[in-house]
């Protein structure tokens, strides 16, 4: 599984930078970004769980691509309680389309692995791995 991590983050690497550069975030904000657009009422809690950085890391990266004009926050009361719902401005919108066009058909198969409620059972797969790697471990993913 650390190989195929590996392998993947490389070769996203490679494509970032041979493709993204002239978009003006980083790459970590273009994980986050597509994060918001796949699940928006994702909280910023959830998307540091998800995306295994620290909250304040995301709070980072949001603040960046909102001052970016890439995204903007809106409240929403869910479950009785305020939260900030994410969601894509019309540039961000534009800066998404174009990422969607650079990626070649390797991401687009990849991508369709997660249809159809996939993406949710391979995440409860990755947090029970992580369960039990952490469990009577001082080892933390935040």
């Amino acid at each position: 599984m650390e190989c195929t991590a590996k392998a993947c983050e490389r070769y996203f690497t490679y494509v970032f930078k041979t493709k993204f550069t002239d978009l003006g975030i980083t790459q970590g904000e273009l994980c986050l970004l597509d994060t918001v657009v796949r699940s928006p009422e994702m909280s910023q809690i959830e998307l540091a769980r998800l995306l295994y950085k620290g909250r304040s890391h995301i709070t980072q990266m949001l603040n960046s691509l909102e001052a970016k004009g890439l995204i903007e926050r809106v409240y929403k009361t869910k479950n009785g309680r305020q939260i900030r719902r994410t969601l894509l401005t019309p540039e961000g919108e534009k800066v998404y389309k174009k990422i969607c066009e650079g990626m070649d058909q390797k991401f687009e198969r990849m991508t369709k692995i997660f249809e159809d409620g996939q993406d949710e059972k391979f995440i409860a797969f990755l947090e029970k791995i992580k369960e039990i790697v952490t469990e009577g471990e001082k080892v933390d993913f935040d």
